[in-house]
């Protein structure tokens, strides 16, 4: 009898320790599945061209309240209902990105034949030219009866020089078509890079919009989840810029926005990013920064706009004005969205404007 119970109690141990190995292991193939879609979500988004005609943007955003909505701790009848129903969503937007990208093939099908019935017509120059190739080789032929050697070389030559200039013609002809197309499409490339460089970029500054900012900073996000690396972002405001435009105009209130751009853009390197947020603000993505480091460069800012004196007229150089900025600094977490990260360093903006301005603070969370 005190055999069995203690054979009976090894054996309950046993079970015991099965099934916290069991747990343990599905705790973990849940957390990689978790990992994994994930990932996947994000390559979804990736591989979901930005296109307005096709609701893009909206797809994206559905797709990130997705993968967030799935991380959390949201009982899974729930979340197995919210998945079916944007998985119907994911269908129907792969169905209208695959019509969309049909219509724009036979677009480009509509284009090939319109080239292709051009180089028809360039074939019917083509046969020209070889018809008039043909009527001098006729003539060479006919040189056959002249009795006279030297008559026979001098017309020989003449023929042969003639079929020269024509083929030199013709290589010609050809070359500058070559050209005039090359350099039509180069002034289409142009434009269109020039309108891209447009829509991104502050027409008061010249540096980066807040479109670019929203766009840039997505993508850096996603990157971020996909491959760890840091990332910190500042939010700048002039402070009492409002007191500058009421003292000075909006002219001078211009030129100190022009002036500021120039020393925060010295102020960064060629990675990080520099943008107009609206009115008076600027922000500064700084490529792999800790929060201390990035608080460290908000500082030396702070000093750099303080210590410069801007004149307000080209031709009293006793008149001038000097800045402060107020800066917030906040760092990229896992798991942040952009709005995550504005929202933390315009909150610690709003902190630094209430300590007194022309000061740094910085916000973990």
């Amino acid at each position: 009898m005190g055999w069995f119970s203690r054979n009976n109690g090894s054996t309950e141990d046993t079970d015991l320790q099965l099934a916290a190995e069991q747990s343990a292991l599905l705790e973990e193939r849940s957390a990689m599945l978790l990992r994994t879609v994930n990932v996947l979500l994000h390559l979804l988004q990736a591989f979901a061209l930005d296109i307005k005609e096709i609701h893009a943007d909206r797809f994206k955003e559905e797709l990130q309240a997705l993968n967030e909505r799935l991380q959390s701790a949201e009982k899974p009848k729930r979340l197995e209902v919210h998945f079916e129903h944007q998985k119907e969503r994911m269908l129907a937007f792969i169905d209208r990105q695959r019509g969309y990208l049909e219509d724009r093939e036979k677009e480009l099908r509509d284009i090939i034949d319109l080239l292709t019935r051009a180089m028809a017509n360039l074939n019917v120059e083509n046969r020209e030219f070889y018809e008039r190739i043909y009527d001098q080789s006729d003539k060479l032929i006919a040189l056959n009866d002249l009795d006279d050697i030297k008559k026979l070389k001098s017309a020989l030559q003449a023929e042969v020089d003639q079929m020269r200039d024509m083929v030199h013609i013709k290589q010609d002809q050809e070359q500058r078509q070559i050209q005039l197309l090359a350099g039509q499409v180069q002034t289409l490339q142009n434009e269109l890079h020039k309108a891209r460089e447009k829509s991104m970029t502050d027409p008061l500054t010249g540096i980066y919009n807040r479109q670019a900012l929203d766009d840039v900073l997505a993508e850096r996000i996603m990157r971020s989840r996909i491959v760890e690396s840091d990332f910190c972002l500042l939010m700048i405001d002039v402070d009492d810029f409002k007191q500058i435009n009421d003292r000075y105009g909006h002219i001078i209130g211009d030129r100190v926005l022009i002036a500021m751009a120039q020393k925060l853009r010295n102020a960064i390197r060629g990675d990080d990013l520099l943008a107009r947020y609206g009115g008076e603000e600027f922000t500064i993505i700084l490529e792999g920064a800790i929060l201390r480091h990035a608080q460290k460069k908000a500082r030396q800012i702070c000093d750099t706009i303080a210590s410069v004196r801007y004149a307000t007229s080209e031709t009293q150089t006793d008149n001038y004005l000097t800045l402060t900025v107020s800066i917030g600094v906040t760092a990229y977490r896992n798991g942040d969205t952009a709005e995550d990260l504005i929202g933390r360093a315009d909150q610690a903006l709003y902190q630094a404007k209430h300590k007194g301005k022309n000061c740094v603070v910085a916000k973990k969370s």
